[in-house]
C-alpha cells in the first residue's frame, strides 16, 4: 500500500523577483514554487524519505512466527514483573535466589533485544544451520553487516534470524529482496510443518527428530512450497499497524530495523524516521497456513509442473481459510480449533511452586514442628530453659517479641485446608480442596504402577501391553497440578515465602547445640520427640511427615517443572530411558530439579511410609472421570448463601 503523499503549499516570491519583467519574473515565481514545494516536502516527509523502499515494494512479514513472537514477550514480561515484585518485596517476601536474579538478568536481556525469543524457532534454526544459536544470533543487530552481505550476496548467520517476523533478507533497510532467499524459505516452511502437527515444544525430547523429519518432507515437495511462496508472499498487503491492533505483532517491531536497539526505549522515546514506521505495509504471509495448502496439494497428487498449478494453489488456500463467497459447504475444509492452544491459566506455575512449599510445611505441622518452637520460647521465656549468652538465646527473644508479625496456627491451618483439605481451618472463611486426597493417591498409584510394570516386563521379556499407559499417568497428573494450582491463588505465593524463612529458621534452632544438649537429644528430631512427649501430650511419628514432606515436595516440583508435558498430546510424559537407564538416574536437587526417576523414587517412598496395600495401589492408578476444577477459584452462587445464611452459616464477601 503506497503512502499518500503530500500536497505541496504554494510560496510567494521574493521581493527581487518582483522587480524583473514578466517572464523571468514568471519563472522566478514557478522556480520558486517548485523549490518551496521541495523544501515543505523534504521538512514533513522524513518518514516516507527514509522508507523510499517501502512505498515501492513491501516487505515480507511472517505472521505466525510473529505472534508466536508476540506470546513468547508477553510471557517473559509477566514473569519479569512477578520476579521485579518479589525483589520489591524483599524485607517479606525474602527476596529473590540467586537463579532467580539470574533469571531476571536473562529476562532483561531477551526483552532488551528485538532478536527472536521464541525458543521453538531457535531451536528450528539451529538444528537446521547446525549451529549454536549464540553463533547465529551474533552479529543479528548489525544494520551495515547485515546490508553489506546482502549486497555482497553472502549468508550471514542473521539470515537464520528473524525480528518480529520479519527474516534476514527483509530486515535490510533498503533494497531488500523481493522474496525469501531459498534457506529462509526451507525454515518457513518447517516451522510451519512442525506447527501443523502440534510439535512446538522445543525442550521436548525427540524434537530434533522431529525437525529432521519436517525438513524431509519440505525437501521432498521443495517445488511446491516454490511455488506457493512466490505465489502467496506477495498476495495479501496490508498496513503494519493493522497487525499490531490485531495482536498478532509486537509493537516492538517499530523501529527494529531503523534506529534498532532496545524496544522498550523506542516505545519511550519513538522515532519519526524509525523503519519500520507506524504507515509503513506488509505482505503478510503465514509459513503454516502455507505448509497447509502444500500439504494437501501433495496428498491429493498435485506436481509441481501442473499447467493450473497457481489456480490449484489459490482455490485449496482459499478453501482452507474460507474466503470463497457461496461455495458449498462441501469445499471447505475448516479445522476444528485445537482448545488446549488457548489455555494458558489452568495450570500457573507460580502457583505450584507456592503448593510445594505449603505442602512442605503442613507435614512439618503435623510432625508439631512449629508448636515444639512455641514451646521452647514459653521455656525460655520462663526461665526453665538453660542457656548461655549468644545467639540461640537472641534468636529466642526475638522471636517472642516479634510474634504478633508471624503468620499464626489458625491463619497455617486454614492455608492447608484451602489447599489441601486438611482439617483444622475455618471453612466459614475457606473452601476446601475435598478432591487433593483422591487426585494425590491417583497420581502416585499411577507413576508406581508405571515404574512397577517396567520392571516385570523386561524380567519376563513380554510383549503384552502395559496396563497403566503414558496417557492415564498424564491425566492424573494434570487433574493433580491444575487442582494445586487452582487452590494455591492469592495469598498463598506470600505465604510460602514466610513458611519457607520459619522452616529454615525452626530447622537451625532445633539443630542448635545448646537446644540439644539441654534435651538430651543428638539431632533435632529428638528434640521433637522429647518436646512432643513431655509438654504436648504424646510422640508423633517424626519419621513418615518428614519423609511425607520430602516426598511430596519432590512430586510438586516435578509437577511445576514438567506442566508443559501435563497439557500437550504428544510425547512421553514420564521417560522410559529415565526409569531403565541407572545413567540417567537421581538429580543431586530433587526437590528442586527432579527427574523422572527422582518423581517415581518418592511415589514408592509414600506408598511404603503410608502402609499403602499392593491391591489399593492397583486400585488407585485405574482411570476415573477427572473431577470439575476451574482455572482459578470461582465466587459461590448468591443462591447459595442464600441458603447458607437460612442455616445460620455466614460466608464472607467478595
Amino acid at each position: 500500500m503506497a503512502i499518500r503523499k503530500n500536497s505541496t503549499t504554494p510560496h510567494k516570491t521574493s521581493g527581487a523577483a518582483a522587480s524583473k519583467p514578466r517572464a523571468a519574473r514568471a519563472r522566478a515565481t514557478t522556480n520558486g514554487s517548485k523549490s518551496g514545494s521541495r523544501r515543505a516536502d523534504a521538512a514533513t516527509s522524513g518518514l516516507r524519505a527514509n522508507n523510499r523502499a517501502e512505498n515501492t515494494m513491501n516487505r515480507i512479514l511472517l505472521v505466525d512466527l510473529g505472534e508466536r513472537e508476540l506470546k513468547e514477550r508477553q510471557k517473559l514480561r509477566a514473569r519479569r514483573q512477578v520476579l521485579k515484585t518479589i525483589l520489591d518485596t524483599a524485607e517479606n517476601s525474602g527476596g529473590l535466589s540467586a537463579d532467580q536474579l539470574e533469571e531476571l538478568a536473562e529476562i532483561e536481556s531477551t526483552l532488551g533485544s528485538d532478536i527472536v525469543a521464541d525458543p521453538f524457532y531457535r531451536k528450528v534454526a539451529a538444528t537446521y544451520a547446525q549451529r549454536s544459536w549464540e553463533e547465529l544470533a551474533t552479529g543479528a543487530d548489525d544494520v551495515t553487516s547485515v546490508a553489506a552481505a546482502k549486497a555482497n550476496g553472502q549468508k550471514k548467520n542473521s539470515d537464520y534470524v528473524h525480528k518480529y517476523g520479519l527474516i534476514g533478507t527483509q530486515r535490510v533497510p533498503d533494497n531488500f529482496l523481493d522474496q525469501l532467499q531459498r534457506a529462509e524459505r526451507e525454515i518457513v516452511g518447517i516451522c510451519g510443518l512442525l506447527q501443523l502437527d502440534g510439535t512446538t515444544d522445543a525442550d521436548r525430547r525427540g524434537f530434533v527428530q522431529k525437525v529432521s523429519a519436517a525438513q524431509g518432507e519440505y525437501r521432498e515437495s521443495r517445488e511446491l512450497f516454490d511455488a506457493a511462496f512466490d505465489l502467496l508472499s506477495r498476495k495479501y498487503p496490508v498496513p503494519l499497524n493493522s497487525q499490531i491492533k490485531a495482536k498478532l505483532i509486537d509493537e516492538g517491531v517499530f523501529g527494529c530495523i531503523r534506529p534498532g536497539g532496545d524496544p522498550e526505549a523506542r516505545k519511550r522515546k519513538p522515532d519519526p524516521d524509525a523503519i519500520p514506521g507506524v504507515l509503513s505495509s506488509v505482505c503478510v504471509l503465514s509459513g503454516r497456513n502455507l505448509a497447509a495448502v502444500v500439504r494437501k496439494l501433495a496428498a491429493d497428487g498435485v506436481s509441481f509442473n501442473d499447467p493450473w498449478l497457481a489456480s490449484r494453489i489459490e482455490n485449496v488456500y482459499e478453501m482452507q481459510s474460507g474466503v470463497v463467497g457461496g461455495a458449498p459447504p462441501s469445499s471447505f475444509d475448516i479445522a476444528l480449533p485445537d482448545l488446549e492452544e488457548a489455555t494458558d491459566v489452568e495450570i500457573v506455575r507460580e502457583n505450584l511452586n507456592a503448593a510445594q512449599a505449603i505442602y512442605f510445611a503442613y507435614q512439618l505441622e503435623e510432625a508439631r514442628m512449629p508448636q515444639v518452637v512455641e514451646r521452647i520460647v514459653e521455656l525460655f521465656r520462663a526461665g526453665l530453659l538453660p542457656l548461655s549468652y549468644g545467639k540461640t538465646g537472641d534468636y529466642l527473644y526475638s522471636y517472642y517479641k516479634k510474634s504478633s508479625e508471624r503468620i499464626t496456627e489458625g491463619e497455617r491451618r486454614d492455608l492447608y485446608m484451602r489447599a489441601f483439605g486438611a482439617p483444622g481451618g475455618d471453612p466459614s472463611l475457606n473452601q476446601p480442596n475435598r478432591e487433593f486426597n483422591d487426585l494425590w493417591l491417583r497420581f502416585v498409584s499411577s507413576v508406581s504402577s508405571f515404574g512397577r510394570q517396567l520392571t516385570v516386563d523386561r524380567m519376563f521379556r513380554s510383549q503384552i501391553p502395559l496396563s497403566v499407559s503414558q496417557e492415564q499417568v498424564r491425566k492424573s497428573a494434570r487433574d493433580l497440578a491444575a487442582s494445586l494450582s487452582r487452590n494455591c491463588y492469592g495469598i498463598a505465593y506470600q505465604f510460602s515465602k514466610e513458611l519457607k524463612v520459619l522452616i529454615i529458621e525452626y530447622r537451625d534452632l532445633l539443630s542448635d547445640p545448646e537446644i540439644r544438649s539441654s534435651f538430651g537429644a543428638r539431632d533435632m528430631w529428638q528434640v521433637i520427640d522429647q518436646v512432643n512427649a513431655n509438654y504436648l501430650g504424646g510422640t508423633r511419628n517424626s519419621h513418615r511427615f518428614r519423609t511425607q514432606a520430602k516426598c511430596g515436595a519432590v512430586i510438586i516440583a516435578w509437577l511445576s517443572n514438567n506442566h508443559q508435558r501435563l497439557t500437550s498430546r504428544f510425547g512421553d510424559v514420564i521417560s522410559v530411558n529415565a526409569l531403565s537407564n541407572p545413567q540417567l538416574r537421581g538429580s543431586d536437587k530433587p526437590m528442586e530439579e527432579p527427574t523422572d526417576w527422582d518423581l517415581l523414587q518418592a511415589c514408592e517412598q509414600l506408598i511404603a511410609v503410608g502402609g499403602l496395600g499392593d491391591q489399593r495401589v492397583e486400585d488407585f492408578a485405574q482411570p476415573v472421570e477427572s473431577p470439575t476444577i476451574t482455572s482459578k477459584p470461582i465466587e459461590m452462587p448468591q443462591i447459595a448463601r442464600d441458603v447458607l445464611d437460612s442455616a445460620g452459616i455466614s460466608l464472607p464477601s467478595f
